[in-house]
């Protein structure tokens, strides 16, 4: 028992000497862990820095050591603001007493904490968000059959069958299983478990009341690590002044101090150059679009798990049902193509795809066209029916796009052009991202306004683009015609009176591109 209960330590190449605690170990010796090694953290980002070659196994180790460092840095101050109380007020409520004490974090919470953070990228695919925002998505709207799924939810999945197999009882029990699944993903009912009455905790690794959670502070200085990136925020300065404060009468969150709000704002604006310089990279995209349509054209002929019965296998599309088989769904299926027998047409145009990759045959980004979104001024709209106004909208601007396309082409070359919407934000949609940081002076809540920040202040908070590619080879040229009609697009009246977009060239693609 004293060997199981000691800890390990590790060497992060962002954090440094980690520790570990035992059942993080544990957890860490599973296959379902061990999987992350072999899904690389930043898709097809690689294409275009060659450092990004780093993986979720990394992040998961990371994202775990950053809960469990923030978490204790609440718990030592929770219980310095308890013990001082009690010392200069020996005679106070009782009720008082009761509210504090129940914001005191326990060890095991800690320990909870820890594993949500380890376990949160669990259920990723292979190259990662490109396996459940394109490949996924499009083999949905291909197959009714397919449940809605998102990665957080094979993440859940994921966390049962670790627990299924291995010994934990030492640690934990089975209500702290449900408490670190709610840590992972929000049930959407809300929060059920005996410790939503801290509903702190469930900001920690997932935060969604603002998104200033350990995961993000773990991928910003990791990928802008390996990515050669430049980035001035630093979470280990925001992990020492955030503390736990009332809010709205009764309501405690995770405060940070008024005066770090420019530091905070910094920490929204590495996101959006991650996602401008890296992510989003015209390249990056065209090299995804390429890895998604091989993967759909080989997921009826990828199954898994490989050398089981054929009865008890499941294509690629339909892993995410089945951990025993989504256990074997890993980057690895870019090699698998290669390998699959037979001379079926469209395997052969999915090697076809991965052979132009390697020669770096991309498809053609063509243009690029910022959206305006102009909402008529004689309407009201709540935010509510705006955002799904603009949704909507968006989705008849992709559809008149194509329309506009398929009728400058004949049929059969339909399928050579894509079109994209990229949208670039700061982690809240079109607002501010301070609106819903919570603030404190003086250990009381306090709220923060638009007239407090800058002049210099940004005063717009999301940009659109929509963009055209083509899927031809280097010896091929994309019709004139289609760039031609890209090129003249100025606006789009969408249906009934939502308002309209107005379109403006940014971006077209140069001849000898």
């Amino acid at each position: 028992m004293e060997t199981l209960k000691r800890k390990t330590i590790i060497n992060d190449p962002v954090w440094g000497p980690i520790e570990l605690h035992p059942l993080c170990v544990i957890i860490i010796n599973t296959p379902y862990l061990q999987r992350l090694r072999y899904i690389k953290q930043m898709g097809g980002c690689c294409y275009v820095y060659p450092g990004a070659i780093h993986d979720r196994f990394q992040h998961s180790i990371g994202t775990s050591y950053l809960a469990g460092k923030l978490c204790r840095e609440l718990q030592k101050k929770i219980d310095e603001t308890i013990t001082w109380k009690k010392k200069i007020n020996e005679s106070k409520d009782i009720k008082d007493e009761i509210k504090e004490l129940d914001l005191m974090i326990t060890e095991k919470e800690v320990l909870c904490v820890e594993i949500a953070g380890l376990c949160h990228d669990l259920g990723h695919g292979p190259f990662s968000h490109l396996f459940d925002f394109r490949f996924y998505r499009e083999a949905r709207e291909m197959n009714s059959d397919l449940v809605e799924w998102e990665h957080e939810d094979g993440s859940l999945s994921m966390l049962d069958k670790i627990f299924e197999n291995i010994t934990f009882k030492d640690f934990i029990d089975e209500d702290d299983i449900g408490f670190i699944k709610e840590l992972i993903k929000r049930p959407s009912g809300g929060y059920t478990t005996k410790k939503r009455n801290k509903h702190f905790l469930f900001e920690i690794v997932a935060n969604h009341l603002n998104k200033i959670d350990v995961d993000k502070w773990d991928y910003f200085s990791r990928d802008c690590h390996m990515l050669g990136l430049h980035h001035n925020f630093q979470c280990e300065r925001t992990i020492k002044l955030a503390k736990v404060v009332e809010h709205n009468s009764g309501e405690w969150h995770i405060s940070f101090p008024k005066a770090e709000w420019f530091n905070l704002f910094d920490m929204f604006y590495t996101r959006f150059t991650i996602h401008r310089r890296a992510c989003q990279h015209r390249v990056v995209t065209a090299v995804e679009m390429m890895i998604k349509d091989a993967l759909l054209k080989a997921d009826k002929k990828l199954m898994f798990p490989p050398n089981a019965d054929v009865e008890k296998q499941k294509c690629l599309s339909q892993s995410v049902q089945d951990m025993d088989a989504y256990l074997w769904v890993t980057d690895d299926v870019f090699h698998r193509i290669r390998t699959l027998p037979g001379n079926n047409s469209e395997v052969v145009e999915a090697k076809q795809i991965l052979d132009r990759i390697d020669c770096r045959d991309f498809y053609k980004f063509i243009g690029e066209k910022k959206v305006t979104w102009i909402t008529p001024t004689e309407i009201e709209y709540t935010m509510v029916e705006l955002k799904k106004n603009k949704a909507d909208a968006l989705t008849h601007l992709t559809n008149w796009i194509k329309d506009e396309q398929h009728g400058q082409l004949q049929k059969n070359r339909f399928h050579l052009f894509e079109t994209g919407i990229l949208k670039f934000n700061y982690g809240n949609d079109d607002k501010n991202p301070l609106d819903t940081i919570k603030f404190y002076e003086k250990d009381q809540g306090v709220d923060f306004t638009q007239e407090e920040c800058s002049d210099m202040f940004p005063s717009q908070f999301e940009q659109i683009y929509i963009q055209l590619f083509w899927k031809g080879t280097k010896l091929e040229e994309p019709d004139k015609r289609i760039i031609k009609s890209f090129e003249e697009m100025e606006r789009h009246n969408c249906s009934g009176n939502m308002g309209s977009f107005e379109l403006v060239t940014t971006r077209t693609r140069k001849k000898d591109a």
